[in-house]
């Protein structure tokens, strides 16, 4: 068994802001640790076993698997060397569930897998991300056959772990959290997490069927005209995954791009006594993206955009206020000594949002 480690990840959008990593390769336990230097902590496990093969007729039934013991509803793309490169996603992962992401007999050596948390979650996307870049779509079904320049074509970014299958024609590939949960807590931790996020108290989320939790499922049921028997169903969870990803829709902070050229956009903000910037978004004409997912809960927040054009760059969001920005996707903690540290010193505007837990701010040219 191989275990990554993987904490402190920040990754744009979804994912892929990461500057550094520092890799330390164990003895005898064969254990991966992956830090990367982002700024808030994810500590997530992942997983990685090797299946033993079944035999049908003499021949092997093989597929690359991903399993979710986690409590939280991810989103997971796999990406794969064959005639060139192909990363393809999303599939989404409920808690407790396990899911064939490539169907037949593995031919490769090494697969990319990356995984993210719903934005319906409270407490900020948490990533299962490495080292190796690979594009990503916004669109909730993709294929993709290249992994340069992805933002120079409207696609994301992000930073996949690196997975040897050593000859193996099965593998499954099983996310977990520091918190161990069977594919049945993890279930139960699952619907507890979701019923938090949404208003209803299920008590700890600890895998447990306890009275708080039984209290929470049916009031829930009650609410939204769900069959009432059995406790944990899928279509308790879809639905509830639904309207944790409704309300998420409804909060945070957005760009969008009314111009006829390309936007860069960052977006700073103070966080725990100090500051924290973020970027870049590449945003075509006509085009927005959600830079804040989760309630904001600052009165201002930073903004640094310009736009493309033939003659150089517009300013559209520049001011007094520097924080520091780099040439790649990414997230910096401190606005102090930028060019000491390898950033760039940038002036960015500030935007009073007025207490609103959401905000959208357009960009256009007058």
């Amino acid at each position: 068994m191989v275990t990554f480690s993987v904490n402190n990840i920040f990754g744009r959008g979804y994912g892929g802001g990461v500057r550094g990593f520092s890799r330390l390769c164990g003895v005898g336990k064969n254990t991966v640790r992956i830090r990367s230097l982002g700024v808030w902590q994810a500590s997530l496990l992942v997983s990685l076993m090797v299946l033993g093969l079944t035999a049908a007729s003499g021949q092997a039934q093989a597929s690359f698997t991903y399993c979710n013991k986690t409590s939280y509803v991810l989103k997971s793309a796999i990406a794969f060397r064959d005639v060139g490169w192909t990363s393809k996603g999303w599939e989404v992962l409920l808690p407790g569930a396990c899911t064939e992401i490539l169907e037949g007999e593995l031919n490769g050596d090494t697969y990319y897998t990356y995984a993210e948390s719903l934005p319906g979650h409270k407490g900020g996307i948490k990533y299962f991300a490495g080292e190796s870049p690979f594009c990503l779509s916004s669109d909730e079904n993709f294929e993709l056959g290249d992994r340069e320049n992805c933002g120079d074509k409207g696609l994301i970014s992000a930073r996949f772990v690196e997975v040897s299958v050593d000859g193996q024609k099965e593998w499954t590939t099983t996310f977990t959290e520091p918190k161990t949960f069977t594919r049945k807590k993890a279930e139960i931790a699952g619907a507890q997490r979701l019923l938090a996020d949404i208003g209803f108290d299920p008590g700890r989320i600890d895998g447990e069927l306890g009275r708080k939790t039984r209290q929470a499922i049916a009031a829930f049921k009650r609410a939204h005209d769900l069959s009432v028997s059995g406790l944990i169903s899928e279509e308790l969870m879809t639905t509830l995954t639904s309207e944790a990803s409704k309300e998420a829709n409804d909060l945070g902070y957005k760009f969008c791009n009314q111009t006829s050229g390309r936007v860069w956009a960052a977006i700073g903000f103070e966080k725990n006594k100090d500051w924290v910037s973020r970027g870049w978004w590449s945003l075509d004409p006509g085009i927005c993206a959600k830079v804040i997912k989760d309630a904001l809960t600052q009165a201002s927040y930073y903004v640094h955009a310009v736009m493309e054009s033939d003659s150089g760059e517009t300013p559209l969001s520049v001011g007094t206020y520097e924080l520091c920005t780099a040439e790649a996707k990414f997230e910096i903690e401190g606005r102090a000594d930028c060019e000491v540290r390898g950033y760039t010193t940038a002036g960015f505007a500030k935007v009073d949002i007025g207490g609103e837990k959401s905000f959208t701010q357009t960009f256009s040219v007058d």
